[in-house]
């Protein structure tokens, strides 16, 4: 519950970013993209849709995406996420916590667009 809470949190910020944010909208302009952030299981998760600067998002993720975040389970996930902690994220990967699927390439521009959103970037 706690993960879909966070899921969703993130989709208010992205959004405000989007409408907020000059160097965000500049980044996410011309992008379509179908990311999601899943468990495992499938049981929880939230699918964010990037269409040329619009961004909206659903907990409905039986479409198919360009590229998902996958955790093991909701505790980790949310214990990472909310962590805001980069290393806490690349052991979840090395531990196989956490997997990339679909375009790697779609992953890393995911990524780098929340660093944009949080200022990091």
């Amino acid at each position: 519950m706690k993960f879909q809470l966070l899921l969703f949190i993130l989709y208010k910020k992205l959004v405000r970013a989007a409408s907020g944010n000059d160097r965000f909208q500049n980044f996410i302009k011309n992008k379509q993209l179908k990311f999601t952030i899943k468990t495992s299981s499938g049981a929880q998760g939230r699918q964010f849709i990037f269409d040329n600067g619009k961004i909206s998002s659903s907990s409905n993720i039986r479409t198919g995406c360009d590229a998902a975040m996958v955790w093991c389970d909701g505790n980790t996930a949310f214990k990472v996420m909310a962590s805001g902690n980069d290393e806490a994220s690349v052991a979840a990967l090395t531990e196989k916590k956490l997997l990339a699927e679909g375009s790697f390439k779609e992953f890393m521009w995911f990524s780098r667009a929340l660093d944009i959103m949080m200022g990091k970037a």
